[in-house]
């Protein structure tokens, strides 16, 4: 089906970032934000995050999508930031604070 991943960043930082990558055969069903909702939620309830970050390639509209019905901002551009197929490519990044959901 896929992976989602919540890495969390250095100790006593409060702050993590989230990533998953989902078989095509599963996308737009709604198992990701599904998910993406429930980590978040465990994040910031049980672990104690202040911002949950994530990173999207530019083209990529179902996660800019998925991102921002689940509560992200968009907060700018990284550029040259990811690679695939050996060639870099400019990111958005979004977050979430605790704050504001």
């Amino acid at each position: 089906m896929g992976l989602l991943a919540l890495m969390l960043g250095l100790p006593n930082t409060n702050r993590a970032e989230i990533g998953y990558e989902i078989h095509p055969e599963h996308w737009r069903k709604g198992y990701t934000f599904e998910a993406v909702s429930k980590v978040i939620q465990y994040g910031f309830d049980e672990l104690g995050l202040t911002r949950i970050g994530a990173v999207v390639f530019m083209n990529n509209e179902a996660s800019i999508k998925l991102l921002t019905k689940a509560g992200f901002e968009k907060e700018g551009i990284l550029r040259n930031y990811m690679y695939q197929n050996g060639e870099a490519y400019d990111t958005y990044v979004f977050s979430i604070l605790n704050d504001n959901r």
